[in-house]
């Protein structure tokens, strides 16, 4: 696989295609071809199309979340002062204008009992968590809410003597228990763990981080392909496993051990390896379980967050799965059309889709340059994957 020829097909593609974006943000818009360019090293083209992607969020704006796109980019700006391409001077008056709405926001939807992390309260709080990591910024007050919000909307399991939160996705008129990291069970812990990492309410958080992997972890099966459920009902047709990084195992072993290795409870870390592990023996050769190359549901996804993983663990036993994903890239490189070969597999009706960074060329430009520089993968801190 000439992994050069594929990122010149793919700038070539975002350089014809980009006005097409409606979204604005890093994940579904315009600021992930701004992540794009940093990436390829072009700090020019970075800074422009992160002007545009700002300049974007006015009354025309026609994408499908305003408010994420708002969030995406304040991200994005923390991180380049991070990076030293911006000053906080640079970034300021951004803050100042929108971080006040992103807030009043958040408190107004805090009476829809909604904590998924993908759309709901815990979507802005991973946002002001990270502000509050990457800044001198103090959120506590909004920090406290969150938690009290996710206490409240808590369930105590007599059986396993654990703790769980309903996910907003129903199933013969009931909330399901997913289990996944970005809709379920984990996605909460893993917030909580952020809370706990960033010193808030340390005790009260670390009592329900040790409480909700206690019920997570009771699911766990023994000789399967996949070892955790997607949800812990008995509802037939919610009643699935699954491999990748959004419902499934990876996503699972990501949110374990990095819960282990912060509150320290090694048994989480030594069970995450186990998941690890067992995963790393599935093999996907017709390309019926991952059917395209993106980073959400995609095989780079796969390869990028078990490099992520392995950078922290400090092994090697993930080297032959990693290189196994990484090489299928080219098998999903076969469509005619604008889109460099490739073509994803979920939410077509999303005219971003195919561009983006989160479903199309967009994340894999980033992940294969990524792979090729041997970064660090930190940009899946924009899909709240940090470890």
């Amino acid at each position: 696989m000439d992994t050069k020829i594929i990122i010149q097909e793919i700038e070539k593609s975002i350089k014809d295609n980009n006005k097409i974006f409606t979204s604005m943000g890093v994940v579904d818009g315009l600021a992930g071809v701004s992540l794009f360019y940093y990436y390829l090293n072009k700090k020019d083209l970075c800074i422009s199309f992160l002007e545009k992607a700002i300049e974007g969020l006015n009354d025309t704006y026609s994408g499908t979340n305003i408010v994420s796109d708002i969030m995406d980019i304040g991200k994005l700006l923390n991180y380049y002062e991070e990076k030293k391409l911006l000053t906080p001077e640079d970034t300021q008056f951004y803050y100042e204008n929108y971080e006040p709405i992103i807030e009043d926001l958040l408190m107004d939807g805090l009476k829809e009992n909604n904590l998924n992390p993908m759309s709901g309260t815990l979507k802005y709080g991973n946002y002001f968590i990270y502000r509050a990591k990457h800044s001198d910024k103090d959120f506590s007050y909004i920090l406290l809410e969150i938690l009290n919000k996710i206490e409240e909307l808590s369930h105590y399991d007599e059986k396993t003597d654990g703790i769980y939160w309903k996910s907003n996705v129903k199933r013969e008129d009931r909330n399901l228990i997913e289990l996944g990291v970005k809709h379920g069970v984990m996605g909460i812990i893993d917030f909580l763990v952020k809370l706990y990492e960033n010193g808030f309410e340390k005790e009260r958080v670390f009592e329900l981080i040790k409480k909700g992997l206690k019920y997570v972890s009771s699911f766990k099966l023994k000789n399967e392909k996949s070892l955790f459920p997607f949800c812990t009902d008995d509802v037939p047709d919610a009643k699935s496993f699954s491999f990748g990084i959004i419902y499934g195992d990876l996503g699972i072993a990501y949110g374990m051990y990095k819960a282990g290795d912060i509150c320290n409870m090694e048994e989480y870390k030594k069970l995450a390896i186990e998941v690890l592990t067992n995963l790393s023996k599935f093999r996907d050769d017709k390309n019926e379980s991952i059917t395209d190359a993106n980073l959400l549901y995609g095989n780079l996804g796969v390869a990028s967050l078990l490099q992520l993983l392995q950078n922290k663990i400090k092994t090697n036993f993930l080297d032959g799965t990693i290189d196994y994903w990484y090489s299928k890239t080219i098998e999903h490189k076969i469509h005619e059309g604008k889109w460099a070969g490739f073509d994803t597999t979920f939410n077509k009706f999303d005219i971003n889709a195919q561009l983006s960074f989160s479903h199309g060329i967009v994340g894999i430009g980033i992940m294969l340059l990524n792979f090729e520089n041997k970064n660090n993968f930190d940009f899946l801190n924009f899909m709240d994957y940090e470890i």
